[in-house]
């Protein structure tokens, strides 16, 4: 799925794509849940579309001629940016501001909004951008957790004046480009990538990704299953694919990994105090 994929500056041949793409997102949210809080006919519109065009800050994301998704990128901070409590010290040309992200409602779910932020981070990268910032509609929790599992902090809420559109605050969410990456982030990364370049993607269901953590757990067992001196290596081999899989899993369940033990460790020291044990 990687081998094709490219975010590239879109071009005015490229507006009619950005607002079909547009136009199915609305009708989806219409028919669920509008997370972002996007009116109809009102934003984003091609209108908007074409204005980002002209700026050079709409990028598509494009599979081979099939256009994917899109998103604005440029160094504007709305007001009410200055008063987020943000982690990176940097001049307004040194951050990168993520716009409008929106992927076709054909392909949602799918993992290539994911695709599209690590293609951003690039971007920002070798812009010699020292952050990426975003603000997101309070409530809107699929974004939220999409960016969060990559590496974004919420940096709290600010009001960035939309009364007039119905949003009181704002959730604000920032990267910092000039930290290491997070090793736990690195290492999903690696998998996801092994998967998609393969499009193994299509096979994930959670009984199938459940099956084989058990699959692996059974031959990591094995290894020490025999009174004479077990392999290491291969215990090592065998305890990897365990982790490989239960990363696939969290991915499918959309689930925060770290965020998942770390609450489960809390409800842990509830239960088992220490003395007590």
């Amino acid at each position: 799925m990687l081998k094709n994929l490219k975010l590239e500056l879109a071009s005015l041949d490229d507006l009619e794509d950005i607002a079909h793409i547009y136009e199915d997102i609305h009708t989806d949210l219409e028919q669920t849940v509008n997370y972002p809080r996007w009116p109809k006919g009102i934003y984003p519109t091609i209108h908007s579309a074409k204005q980002a065009i002209e700026k050079q800050e709409m990028f598509v994301l494009k599979d081979q001629n099939q256009t994917i998704g899109s998103v604005i990128l440029n160094h504007q901070q709305d007001l009410g940016y200055e008063d987020a409590n943000w982690l990176v010290n940097a001049k307004e040309s040194e951050v990168m501001v993520i716009h409008t992200l929106a992927i076709a409602p054909l392909y949602k779910g799918q993992g290539y909004a994911g695709i599209m932020i690590r293609f951003i981070k690039d971007i920002a990268k070798r812009c010699h951008c020292l952050a990426l910032r975003l603000d997101l509609t309070q409530g809107n929790l699929p974004a939220r957790y999409l960016y969060q599992r990559h590496g974004f902090y919420f940096t709290g809420i600010a009001d960035l004046h939309r009364q007039e559109d119905g949003i009181d605050y704002c959730e604000m969410f920032e990267y910092d480009l000039t930290s290491p990456r997070d090793q736990l982030e690195m290492i999903e990364k690696i998998v996801d990538d092994f998967v998609s370049e393969r499009d193994w993607h299509q096979y994930h269901t959670a009984d199938n990704l459940s099956k084989s953590i058990i699959i692996e757990a059974a031959e990591l067992l094995e290894c020490f299953q025999w009174e004479d001196e077990y392999n290491f290596e291969h215990a090592c081999e065998e305890l990897a694919d365990v982790f490989i899989y239960c990363f696939q899993l969290s991915a499918f369940l959309k689930v925060d990994i770290k965020k998942m033990i770390s609450n489960k460790m809390k409800k842990n020291i509830k239960k088992y105090p220490v003395g007590k044990c």
